[in-house]
Formats: C-alpha cells, sequence, structure tokens
C-alpha cells in the first residue's frame, strides 16, 4: 500500500497511478456534472478497484468545491468533520516529526 496525498488529503492505495488518474477524471466528471454511473461500473468491471476509489475521491473533491465557504464557528456536521479531520492530520504529522 502506497500513501498519496492530494490537495491536503491522505489516501491509501495499491496502485497510486490508477488512483490519481481515478481521481483527476472524477474531478472534471464532478464539474462538469456528467453521469459517473456507467464510468464507475466500466472501471469495476476491468478490476481497477484503485482507479474506482481514486473516482470517487475526485467527485467528493469537485463537490466539496461547489459547496458555499462556511464560518470558521460553523458548527454543521461537514464543518465539525473537516476540523476534526485537520486537526488529527496535523497531530499524525507532529507526532511523525518527533518521532524521527
Amino acid at each position: 500500500m502506497s500513501t498519496l496525498e492530494i490537495d491536503g488529503r491522505r489516501y491509501e492505495t495499491a496502485n497510486p497511478d490508477l488512483f490519481i488518474s481515478g481521481h483527476r477524471a472524477g474531478e472534471r466528471a464532478g464539474q462538469a456534472a456528467e453521469d459517473t454511473d456507467a464510468y464507475v461500473r466500466a472501471l469495476y468491471a476491468q478490476g481497477d478497484h484503485a482507479a474506482v476509489a481514486g473516482y470517487l475521491h475526485g467527485l467528493a473533491t469537485a463537490a466539496r468545491q461547489q459547496l458555499p465557504r462556511h464560518a470558521a464557528s460553523c458548527t454543521c456536521p461537514r464543518c465539525s468533520f473537516d476540523r476534526r479531520e485537520l486537526r488529527e492530520c496535523i497531530y499524525r504529522v507532529w507526532r511523525e516529526a518527533t518521532a524521527a
């Protein structure tokens, strides 16, 4: 398993090249509001599981970019999740840096 970091988020995948290409395709499809079901089924049928995961994460990234910005004190579930994820990421990087 390899760990990738794309747009500040970490992903683990067995095939980084397929994951990255799927992620880029998902971002483009999400911004263009394309029908994505057939593409996901085709990738899955080919056995490109890393590409499917990357594609779905790319769609999520595109969806996040289209959402309105929230205030720093917002308590909605999405903002709370993002803040918690950011804190965990900062702590993980700090822990890795102090261990080295």
